[in-house]
């Protein structure tokens, strides 16, 4: 596991609520508090899948509008919890694990962001989370995203 903060949150919410660049991530979970408490549950309803998509999760970039209206105004959000996972078909390269997940918690104007896995079987060698781990800080640097790891 990681944990990082993120030293520019009004440029990563911009990519993040206007942007594309978190559109290829799944939603597991968005909580949103501003002027009322929001909850969205990313799982699609079975009836909206499809063989030629079966993945059961919804993608940020069909969620992202909702959370946006959310948020737009002049006050910020008191706090907002967003959990990311890649499309199941991008998890095949990381051995032996059922999902990569990728939360951000902002509140009281930081940005807090962790990584984690979830393993098929449990594992002591830990090759999938340091694989993750290093994808996504590969990700925010590629992106000029300055962040500060924490200890």
């Amino acid at each position: 596991m990681l944990a990082f903060t993120v030293y520019d949150t009004k440029m990563l919410m911009a990519h993040l609520l206007k942007g594309e660049l978190f559109d290829h991530f799944t939603i597991r979970q968005a909580e949103v508090n501003s002027f009322a408490s929001f909850s969205i549950n990313g799982t699609k309803e079975e009836s909206y899948m499809t063989e030629e998509d079966p993945e059961p999760y919804c993608l940020w970039a069909d969620i992202k509008p909702f959370v946006f209206q959310t948020v737009k105004g002049k006050k910020l959000p008191k706090s907002m919890k967003l959990v990311f996972s890649l499309p199941k078909e991008k998890t095949e390269r990381y051995p032996n694990v059922k999902a990569v997940f990728l939360n951000l918690l902002f509140r009281e104007g930081s940005l807090l962001c962790t990584t984690s896995v979830a393993e098929e079987t449990f594992s002591l060698e830990q090759k999938a989370t340091k694989q993750w781990d290093e994808d996504v800080l590969n990700f925010f640097k590629k992106h000029q995203i300055a962040i500060q790891i924490e200890t």
